[in-house]
């Protein structure tokens, strides 16, 4: 049996090297494909959190305290990007 192993692997320390070749290369694939799904779902992120109209609005205050006098629990997150009471501010002091 074991002349039969070494019939078809001449030599095994040829073949651990090569499985250990196989071996990181396919970890250096998974990290990079691990980065790329992660910049691919925070690139996502940031573009639906551009959405966010409340910084535009006229009754946006910029106070910590009270950001939005009409929705202040929704100001400033994602369940505001369809805001029924958004009116832009086009340059006007804020309220």
């Amino acid at each position: 049996m074991l002349q039969l192993i070494h019939s078809l692997i001449p030599d095994a320390n040829t073949a651990f090297h090569i499985l250990c070749f196989i071996a990181v290369w396919a970890l250096i694939g998974f990290f990079l494909w691990s980065l790329w799904l992660a910049a691919k779902d925070g690139v996502a992120t940031v573009k639906r959190l551009h959405q966010i109209p409340c910084s535009d609005c006229r009754f946006f205050t910029g106070s910590y305290q009270l950001k939005c006098p009409v929705h202040p629990k929704t100001a400033l997150t994602e369940d505001a990007i369809n805001c029924c009471d958004y009116y832009p501010n086009h340059g006007k002091a804020s309220y």
